[in-house]
């Protein structure tokens, strides 16, 4: 039986470190369904999402933390296959304080999964305030609503830019 677990790992980077993860996670039969690795100066930091045999699980994260890294591991459950649709959303405008508290409260008010999110403040001197842009990756069910979601989300401030698309 096939579970899914999240892994997080972090530590010094190694040399070929994210590669050895990989051929570890296949010698023992797993898939990487999706992953985020960062590295900032020669340290490494991951977040992997792994299906794998449930007898294997635990050979796997005890690999891992042979490499001298710090790994923490979550079970998922077993592999469930819903149906969903990623979508892409874009949201720019004047900033103000509470705004990524507000747009979060809409996508969690609407069952909307949040996969990724960027968001950043950008000044514009020649207009004497600060710009918001946001880049959120969504995951929608199906009665998903699109334009009550939209409608939802300019309430928030009528100088919103919203953009949704698949």
């Amino acid at each position: 039986m096939n579970i899914q677990i999240m892994v997080t790992v972090s530590g010094s980077n190694q040399s070929d470190l994210i590669k050895i993860l990989s051929d570890q996670t296949h010698e023992l039969g797993g898939i990487w369904l999706n992953s985020k690795i960062s590295h900032i100066d020669n340290y490494v930091a991951g977040l992997i999402k792994i299906e794998i045999d449930a007898d294997n699980a635990e050979t796997l994260i005890t690999q891992f933390k042979a490499l001298g890294i710090n790994v923490d591991s979550v079970n998922l459950g077993t592999v469930t296959h819903e149906k969903s649709t990623p979508l892409d959303l874009n949201i720019d405008g004047k900033d103000r304080p509470g705004l990524v508290r507000h747009i979060t409260q809409v996508l969690s008010d609407n069952s909307i999964r949040v996969d990724n999110m960027e968001c950043n403040r950008i000044g514009v001197s020649a207009i004497g305030a600060t710009l918001f842009t946001s880049h959120f990756k969504i995951v929608v069910d199906e009665q998903f609503n699109k334009s009550a979601v939209v409608e939802a989300l300019q309430e928030i401030d009528d100088d919103l830019i919203i953009e949704l698309s698949a």
